[in-house]
């Protein structure tokens, strides 16, 4: 895996979406300390991304949340995809209908979650 782009997102945030051998990407979006979500797990808040929200956790002083572009419906990118893979891609079937989660998709569904995570209250419940 790789880091296709990383930035910070319009709302503040610092932002990466991960290349996976396998060929599909993942989005991520951190906040800070002081942020009232700062700490929580995955399926603690409430955030309308592609996928629902499939990872938390730290990295480098900051919490990040994440998802990820492999559910149904979402097929893999050849191009990303390693040679180990693509050896045994007959078992990585895409299906009629399955699209490919493009870089610039995933870096919207991370500037949408940012804007979602900067509109958090700090009295907000999570669910």
């Amino acid at each position: 895996m790789k880091i296709e782009k990383e930035w910070t997102t319009k709302a503040g945030f610092k932002a990466e979406v991960i290349a996976h051998d396998m060929g599909h990407r993942c989005g991520y979006v951190s906040v800070p300390t002081e942020h009232p979500w700062h700490g929580k797990t995955y399926d603690e808040v409430g955030l309308d991304v592609h996928g629902g929200v499939t990872y938390a956790g730290m990295k480098d002083d900051l919490w990040w949340f994440g998802y990820d572009c492999a559910h149904l419906g979402d097929a893999r990118d050849p191009e990303l995809m390693s040679d180990e893979y693509k050896a045994i891609r007959i078992m990585l079937v895409n299906f009629d209908g399955d699209t490919v989660k493009t870089l610039d998709f995933c870096v919207n569904e991370c500037e949408s979650m940012a804007w979602q995570l900067k509109d958090v209250k700090h009295d907000a419940p999570t669910e």
